[in-house]
């Protein structure tokens, strides 16, 4: 029975190849685009989800005020917080503490990487984030100068050598030069699908040897990450509260001493790679908002996939009818003729399932890289997905194909048999069904041009500070080629070609967040007010580099060392200070020494311009930084050009590898989320359009094809083909008019939300309204008007003739 159905399906998709085709292509695009979006929300949703405690899981989140107003919400806690919340709260079963190290350079011998996926991290931290040892012992993280490598960096330094109880040379700004440690473990390789991936875990301890013990008892150092393992099944906002009351009892006089309020939050771990609430994330999540949009859309699709479908079925409805009529006759029952049209529905699936599969996950990784979606390899397994894919078959060949099916066995037997019965275009539901189509294509178009004009205004939005024509290059690696005033160095080869104007160096770039950050700065004589500033070591032409405005004072002089300090206005606030003239001369105050004010910086964006400003002290430092950043004349010859950089470098530092980048595209990289978000916008409109095309295809098919005897008979009756023509075309204006009085409000409300995210937005103007409406216009009409047209000039005669 099953087979025979199957059969008699498979040739009913043969025999109408045009139709076939047709439902094939929307279901197969629709589904490709579908099963993408889902893996990429999926993805995104499934970061630390699968730790074996990850319910208990939270971080600690410091949120700063002075004077009721808001300064930072940050992931940055400081180190004295995990201990004393676990004194004072029964619900806090333990914490962990893990403090960011920066980028080091690590080896032993000739071998050595470059890494900054590097930490220090405590004994809970192993427990919590499951880290898995497959040499070594947890013992070493207890003691100081001890580090933990993964596999990956240990077959880097290592090879096939068994690493445990061996030294390693970390050369880091941190540690003022190069200390040796021991290799305590070597542990399995995090997934990907984790918002940190330490390649080096250093032991606590190690802080202790350098700053002493009595640095778990600081308040001023906010520089770590803090998580709580907290009792099963507690109230979250009960526990925030304590926290709070915690922190307040400990360090509350102090803050009242200084006019700061600080509060703390939390947030679960598995939630943490979807936020982007918090400043100090070492590495930049998703915006949860955006997965939701993207849910959305997903949905869109596929509800046009399925009106699509269902039009196309009952477009066939009346070519079938007598089908219908004869197989009733002959004694197949209603139930039996359902099963039917049901088989078909899950054939048509099946293939288009199949094919979006192999589109999918024969061609991911190609996909993957056009869209930007940075989805792992190991996301893009078929096998991962077959269940999921099965279930998603079953039920949505069933919504599609249920509608029609009752549709067609509804007809009357004897009534089919005789011609008499016709599906009229309101019982179809054709026209709310492509109106249905025709709303979400316009919603889809107006958030694909809104989010084109968002990005682009971000994009093309004064920095305060030039971009193009920079050149990155890395430093060179201390551990090889020694350690010295490599900036001279620099300044005095690759910085003297005559393709470069300038040189500087930094510890940060723009583009990266400053994470070095404290409230410890004051001006001498006053009490800290609570701002935390950003700190930024830089070289001698950095301004000029840059083209910083300078509002008042001068540029640093490069004899001394840390005894000058150049603040941005944003600092000048915070320290209480109106006009940039007021700070020059006077002592900016930290926990580091003295500093004079000799300069004040126009505000320029360190990140991306949806970030917000930070407050920046800038300091000199002749010694080598991070970044050396070259200003060239032009990058029109650019292969010539690194040519000549990189054999500059590999003269003066030929251990060391030549690694460089445009500061332009990295900076947009910033970007990563809201490109993702347009592209994935963009494949949705494409996929949107395509299936109206079809949806407008089959609809304007059935009505055509229930008038064309009306319309014979008006032609020899004398009608002239313009007067059929604009007789059968009002029923279109009718629908594109539903059509904009549903969907132009619909993406109105959905888009300004979606604006009301970023700190500086566009202003929906009248492009939104018209060019969304000219795009609906040209589609319909230019799908419509060919059948139309076709319809109206054919011959009445052959039309009467098969009558």
């Amino acid at each position: 029975m099953w087979k025979n159905d199957l059969k008699i399906a498979w040739r009913n998709l043969l025999k109408n190849r045009v139709d076939s085709m047709i439902n094939l292509g929307g279901l197969t695009i629709g589904f490709f685009a579908v099963f993408l979006i889902a893996l990429y929300v999926n993805f995104s949703k499934s970061f630390d989800k699968d730790l074996p405690q990850t319910e208990q899981l939270y971080r600690v989140n410091l949120n700063s005020r002075v004077s009721g107003k808001e300064m930072d919400k940050s992931a940055r806690t400081a180190p004295a917080m995990g201990m004393v919340f676990k004194e004072d709260l029964a619900e806090v079963e333990d914490f962990s503490r893990l403090i960011i190290m920066g980028e080091v350079i690590a080896g032993q011998d000739d071998s050595f990487v470059r890494e900054d996926q590097i930490f220090i991290t405590d004994e809970a931290y192993f427990e919590f984030f499951d880290i898995n040892l497959t040499q070594g012992s947890e013992e070493g993280i207890g003691q100081p100068l001890q580090v933990y490598l993964s596999e990956n960096i240990s077959k880097r330094i290592f090879g096939d050598k068994d690493p445990v109880g061996q030294t390693l040379d970390i050369n880091s700004t941190n540690f003022d030069g190069t200390v040796e440690f021991q290799v305590a473990g070597v542990y399995q390789d995090l997934p990907t699908n984790r918002h940190l991936r330490p390649e080096l875990m250093i032991s606590y301890a190690t802080l202790h040897h350098f700053l002493g013990s009595e640095i778990d008892n600081s308040y001023d150092w906010l520089n770590q990450y803090t998580y709580l393992k907290l009792s099963p099944g507690v109230n979250i906002e009960e526990t925030t509260n304590k926290l709070n009351a915690s922190l307040q009892t400990h360090h509350g006089d102090q803050l009242n001493t200084s006019g700061t309020e600080w509060d703390v939050d939390l947030i679960a771990v598995g939630d943490i790679h979807n936020s982007l609430a918090y400043s100090g994330e070492y590495n930049q999540g998703v915006d949860g908002r955006k997965l939701t949009y993207f849910v959305w859309i997903g949905f869109f699709v596929l509800v046009m996939v399925y009106l699509n479908s269902m039009n196309i079925a009952t477009s066939k409805a009346q070519n079938r009818s007598k089908e219908i009529g004869v197989r009733k006759v002959s004694g197949s029952s209603r139930m039996q003729l359902i099963r039917l049209f049901l088989m078909e529905s899950y054939l048509s699936h099946f293939i288009a399932i199949l094919i979006a599969c192999f589109l999918i996950f024969g061609f991911g990784d190609w996909v993957n890289q056009i869209l930007g979606l940075g989805l792992p390899i190991d996301s893009l397994q078929l096998s991962h997905y077959l269940g999921w894919i099965l279930s998603f078959w079953v039920l949505g060949s069933f919504i599609s194909g249920i509608y029609p099916a009752l549709l067609l066995t509804s007809f009357s037997a004897h009534k089919t048999i005789k011609g008499e019965s016709k599906l009229s275009f309101r019982q179809a539901f054709g026209s709310p069904l492509l109106v249905v189509q025709l709303v979400f294509c316009l919603v889809i178009l107006a958030g694909i041009m809104t989010t084109y004009k968002q990005i682009d205004f971000m994009r093309s939005r004064d920095l305060g500070l030039e971009l193009d024509n920079r050149i990155v290059v890395r430093s060179p690696m201390l551990f090889v080629d020694g350690s010295g005033n490599y900036q001279e160095k620099m300044k005095a080869t690759t910085g003297a070609l005559p393709e470069v104007q300038s040189i500087a160096a930094a510890n940060e770039i723009p583009g990266n967040e400053i994470y070095w950050k404290t409230e410890d700065f004051h001006l001498e004589g006053k009490e800290k007010s609570g701002v935390m500033y950003s700190m930024l070591s830089v070289g001698e032409e950095y301004f000029k580099l840059f083209d910083l405005k300078i509002l008042a004072g001068r540029q640093f002089n490069p004899i001394g060392e840390g005894e000058e300090a150049i603040i941005n206005q944003q600092a000048l606030a915070g320290l209480g200070l109106d006009n940039p003239e007021d700070a020059l001369g006077k002592s900016l105050i930290s926990g580091r020494g003295e500093a004079r004010i000799v300069g004040v910086v126009e505000d320029y964006y360190q990140e991306a311009v949806n970030s917000p400003l930070d407050p920046i002290v800038l300091n000199y430092s002749p010694g080598d930084l991070n970044y050396y950043i070259l200003k060239v004349n032009s990058l029109e010859e650019m292969g010539n050009l690194l040519q000549k950089i990189e054999s500059s470098f590999q003269a003066n530092f030929p251990q060391s590898p030549f690694e460089y980048f445009f500061l332009d595209e990295f900076f947009d990289k910033q970007y990563k989320a809201e490109l993702q978000f347009q592209k994935l916008f963009a494949l949705a409109s494409l996929v949107a359009i395509f299936i109206a095309v079809m949806g407008i295809f089959g609809v304007t098919s059935q009505v055509l094809l229930s008038r064309l005897k009306e319309v014979s008979i008006r032609k020899i009756l004398g009608a002239s083909s313009s007067s059929i023509l604009m007789m059968i075309s009002k029923d279109y204006f009718y629908w594109l008019g539903a059509c904009f009085l549903l969907g132009v409000p619909l993406a109105y409300f959905l888009f300004t939300e979606w604006l009301q995210e970023f700190p500086v937005r566009i202003e929906i103007g009248w492009w939104f309204y018209t060019l969304p409406i000219l795009s609906i216009l040209l589609i319909f009409f230019s799908t419509a008007l060919v059948l139309t047209i076709r319809t109206v000039f054919v011959n009445p005669a052959k039309i009467l003739k098969s009558e």
